[in-house]
């Protein structure tokens, strides 16, 4: 059975909050804000690549981690997925679109979902072909 291309989040729970306000001295509402409002708004092709990249290389470095035991409560701890990699509904419709798949109509803008690692590494490609750079080195 082929894994889903993309899975919604349901979003963050309490005790994820409480942590991160508690790290930050109660300013992860604040900080977090800004952080909402760069994923509503869309990247031109360079940005869509930097964060597909950036994205694509946290879920490889979860995947080998996951190898192991240390490594795999790591990334329970951590949140990281090697087979899926989170972005926001406007980055997630356009890597879609890159990718020569069409997006669903209740992918919003505002909304988090995760999208397998092989869609955002074809995107990624896609996007390095139309920039005439060189493929990566695997």
């Amino acid at each position: 059975m082929t894994a889903p291309i993309f899975k919604v989040l349901s979003g963050p729970l309490p005790t994820q909050k409480g942590l991160s306000n508690a790290i930050t001295a109660g300013l992860a509402p604040a900080l977090s804000a800004g952080s909402k409002a760069a994923d509503l708004f869309p990247h031109d092709e360079e940005g869509l690549l930097q964060i597909l990249h950036f994205r694509n290389q946290i879920a490889k470095n979860a995947s080998r981690r996951a190898r192991w035991f240390g490594g795999r409560l790591f990334n329970r701890f951590s949140g990281e997925d090697g087979t899926y990699i989170p972005l926001s509904g406007t980055h997630l419709r356009q890597t879609l679109d890159v990718a020569g798949i069409d997006s669903p109509s209740f992918v919003v803008a505002s909304g988090q979902y995760l999208l397998r690692l092989d869609i955002s590494e074809r995107a990624a490609a896609a996007l390095k072909q139309s920039r005439n750079l060189p493929a990566p080195s695997v």
